[in-house]
């Protein structure tokens, strides 16, 4: 039989619980670290936001001609978003591409802010979670890992207000040169308002290598309901 001396044992069960009680405190911070940032909508149905977009390209290279259809931003009267719905996460919006002719393209674009999943693959996209911050995942519950850069203050008409900036570096190959070799290379920088998450500007540099040519869309928001640009 095995004898322990009684104080010896008090100590024993006394380090037994300091070890329970840290280890359990460690793990209660480490889920509170690692628990997913909750996702804010910052918009409200009836909101409005109303960009100008244009196009510029330079044509350097011998036999350098525009993408097709880019001619299409620099026809543009103005782009509108208006707020249509929001289900949860999931924020809905009529859209209208009005051209200087008169003719307009209109369409309806259901996003998730949270996933950056919609329902257009080709429709407006640049919607994020409001009050992100420096280091914040753009798409909290997404995949692609992409982070805020920075964060700002831009001052408008009706005072200032804080805004966050990332942006891209992508480089892709034209799958009809089995060598590789003709590449584009594309650039974003987007700026959108911290408060109700909307973009704000965008501009995408595209540069192709064969032949030589550079291309940039850029979108400007010029008006909206939430404040005065």
């Amino acid at each position: 039989m095995t004898y322990v001396k009684k104080g010896h044992k008090k100590t024993y069960i006394a380090l037994v619980l300091v070890v329970v009680i840290l280890v359990g405190g460690l793990a209660a911070a480490y889920a509170v670290l690692s628990a997913p940032k909750p996702v804010y909508v910052g918009v409200n149905v009836g909101d409005t936001f109303t960009y100008h977009i244009t196009g510029t390209s330079q044509l350097t290279g011998a036999g350098a001609v525009d993408t097709p259809g880019f001619s299409v931003y620099n026809e543009t009267d103005y782009y509108k978003i208006t707020i249509a719905a929001i289900t949860g996460t999931n924020v809905t919006m009529d859209t209208e591409w009005k051209f200087k002719n008169g003719t307009d393209i209109t369409g309806t674009q259901t996003l998730d802010i949270a996933t950056g999943q919609k329902s257009d693959p080709n429709g407006f996209w640049a919607l994020y979670p409001a009050n992100l911050e420096k280091t914040d995942l753009l798409r909290p519950r997404g995949y692609d890992g992409t982070r805020v850069n920075n964060t700002d203050t831009v001052n408008y008409s009706s005072g200032p207000r804080p805004r966050c900036f990332w942006f891209i570096n992508n480089e892709f190959t034209n799958v009809n040169d089995p060598t590789g070799s003709t590449l584009m290379y594309d650039y974003r920088n987007i700026f959108f308002d911290k408060q109700t998450g909307m973009l704000l500007s965008l501009d995408d540099y595209q540069f192709y290598n064969t032949p030589e040519m550079q291309e940039l869309i850029s979108w400007k928001l010029v008006s909206t309901s939430v404040w005065q640009v």
